[in-house]
């Protein structure tokens, strides 16, 4: 009998979106991503100025929205958010007196559409026609990632179970029954993993390892016999993931030329698997089996196939990373593969639906689609990327077209678009993968750009915009920088007013409040002018992570689990109380919300709601 599995997920740690629609603030609401403005501050009034040694007291806890990074939206006594529940992505409305789900529900077609990929992927990978998915056809599809999939058995000895499981593989696979997997019959099952199970003999001649391994590749996988290996030969092989570090760099050109010869092979095996046979023993892949908790049957059922295929997944963490946001009786969302959808506030159903890779030409980013979709007036803003245009305009009460900024084509990166009025012209403001731009709400036509803070890794920060002044700011060595944007004639110009290596924002936001800003987005939690650049203080705190201001004060979540509560004055850093929340695996990175009296914080598919009204203590 197998127990319900959650994948653990995440981000790259980039991943956060923002959302900018104007929203009119009501007592208790966080409409959209960063609050009834979408600029990181609550409307809020009547806090505590001091939390207890414990921090504020819980009101309720629940397990139940899935993994993911997405952030909440809090509108009408509901919470609504996304996350991946069993591997595939939902969208949840919980109620705010306990956390209860009320609904939960996959956007559009979705669902119909898992159900037929899973039919006809069950049918291609079912090799042998006997209506199950064995261990080695599993393999063969995904790697050994596939015990991602592989649902955990319970009430089994580990031990047992990986002994099995090995031995019913070797029955499949061991075609000369030696008890053992030579190149050529566990090259294919395990291209990427043969190389940590291979152990190293110490006591073996590496070289002459090395030109045994040598040959058999080249006998296996030259296929022109031209006694050069090419990336198409060795490609979905153990051999393809050391290509690089084997191919040598000519020294007159400080390049390679993407082949492999004996020589190189060779002296390749010597220098990065030394003492290592290519052959895996049963005892090898016992000892793999057993040290990487492969704890499911071996098989893949149909169920365990939906969750292969239900949701974005990513190294660095699975699941939706964009936060929905609510207008009205409507529900906009965007998911980590570029679902995009409006549903019912109330029941969950979906109005309308498009997908942003294929229906626009856009490219999933490296850590997936992590925006939120900002409402402005009729229209609901998102950003595909690519070269129809990186920014889309839709009529956000059918989903068709209005524009797509055509002019700039840049990709999508992490950032959630702004809505701003510079120089009397009402514009969209986003940070893409090449520069930060504006572009006009009306037509999509970009007015103008500017380059400095953007990092070629990863922008994630949303600017942060006063008058005719506007603050970027990314992370990995990068920095932040203010420009003054002026009006000439039609066009527009961004002109530097400072650039400063040291404010660097990752993903976790910049709240302005009066003059200055506040952000915590790459270590320390740093006060700083927003006209001229000059640092008032920075402080430790807990940690990079994310923000928001409520009645004054800042609410401070790390990456380490950690929260703060510190007074929002450029005087000084005074911290007014700190406590760590439960970890589940990954860093925490979906952004914490104020809303009615109350602190929610989400980790993974953990939602703790905190009180924090100062009239309850």
């Amino acid at each position: 009998m197998k127990r319900l599995h959650l994948i653990a997920i995440l981000i790259s740690l980039n991943l956060q979106a923002l959302s900018f629609a104007q929203v009119p603030a009501e007592p208790g609401e966080w409409p959209q991503w960063r609050g009834p403005n979408a600029d990181g501050v609550s409307t809020e009034t009547g806090l505590l100025r001091q939390w207890p040694d414990n921090g504020p007291k819980v009101i309720w806890q629940v397990d139940s929205v899935g993994v993911g990074y997405s952030s909440l939206a809090v509108s009408g006594g509901r919470i609504f958010t996304l996350g991946d529940l069993n591997g595939i992505e939902h969208i949840l409305c919980l109620d705010s007196k306990d956390g209860t789900v009320i609904w939960q529900r996959q956007p559009g077609t979705l669902e119909q559409q898992l159900t037929e990929k899973v039919d006809g992927e069950f049918a291609r990978m079912d090799r042998n026609s006997d209506g199950t998915i064995d261990e080695q056809e599993a393999l063969l599809r995904f790697g050994w990632n596939f015990n991602s999939y592989d649902l955990p058995l319970i009430d089994v000895d580990s031990a047992e179970l990986a002994a099995k499981r090995v031995n019913s593989l070797l029955q499949l696979t061991d075609k000369n029954n030696d008890g053992q997997l030579d190149f050529s019959e566990g090259n294919e099952l395990f291209r990427e993993t043969l190389g940590r199970m291979d152990q190293e003999d110490k006591n073996a001649d590496a070289d002459a390892l090395a030109a045994t391994r040598t040959e058999a590749w080249f006998a296996a996988l030259d296929t022109d016999g031209n006694g050069i290996l090419s990336r198409a030969e060795v490609r979905q092989t153990a051999l393809d993931r050391q290509f690089g570090r084997f191919d040598q760099k000519d020294p007159a050109t400080d390049k390679s030329d993407e082949q492999l010869s004996r020589e190189e092979v060779q002296n390749g095996l010597v220098k990065f698997e030394s003492g290592r046979d290519g052959v895996i023993t049963r005892d090898e892949l016992l000892d793999y089996y057993t040290r990487n908790n492969a704890d499911g049957d071996g098989l893949l059922t149909a169920f365990e196939l939906r969750t292969a295929f239900g949701g974005y997944r990513n190294g660095m963490g699975d699941g939706p990373r964009g936060t929905p946001t609510v207008d009205g009786d409507r529900l906009y969302i965007e998911g980590g593969n570029g679902d995009v959808a409006c549903m019912e506030t109330a029941t969950g159903n979906t109005i309308w639906h498009i997908n942003l890779a294929e229906e626009f030409d856009g490219r999933v980013p490296g850590w997936g689609y992590s925006e939120s979709p900002l409402v402005v007036d009729n229209l609901l803003i998102v950003t595909p990327g690519g070269q129809k245009g990186t920014l889309l305009a839709l009529n956000k009460m059918t989903g068709e077209t209005v524009w797509q900024s055509g002019s700039i084509t840049e990709s999508a990166h992490y950032s959630t678009p702004v809505l701003a009025t510079i120089n009397d012209v009402q514009q969209i403001v986003q940070f893409g993968n090449r520069s930060v731009f504006g572009v006009s709400l009306k037509d999509g036509s970009q007015l103008w750009s500017y380059s400095a803070p953007a990092n070629g890794t990863a922008n994630c920060c949303s600017p942060v915009i006063d008058d005719n002044y506007v603050f970027a700011s990314s992370a990995y060595g990068t920095g932040g920088g203010l420009v003054k944007v002026t009006r000439n004639g039609d066009k527009q110009e961004a002109e530097e007013v400072y650039f400063e290596n040291r404010l660097q924002c990752h993903h976790g936001g910049i709240v302005r409040i009066g003059e200055y800003m506040y952000t915590c987005g790459n270590g320390p939690l740093t006060c700083v002018h927003f006209r001229t650049g000059e640092i008032a203080w920075q402080a430790r705190s807990v940690g990079k992570g994310s923000l928001l201001a409520a009645d004054g004060m800042l609410y401070v979540l790390s990456e380490n689990h950690r929260v703060a509560l510190v007074e929002a004055t450029p005087e000084e850093y005074r911290e007014h109380g700190t406590f760590e929340i439960k970890a589940h695996g990954r860093p925490s990175w979906a952004h914490p919300v104020v809303a009615g009296g109350v602190l929610y914080l989400r980790d993974q598919q953990s939602l703790t709601a905190y009180s924090i009204r100062a009239s309850e203590e």
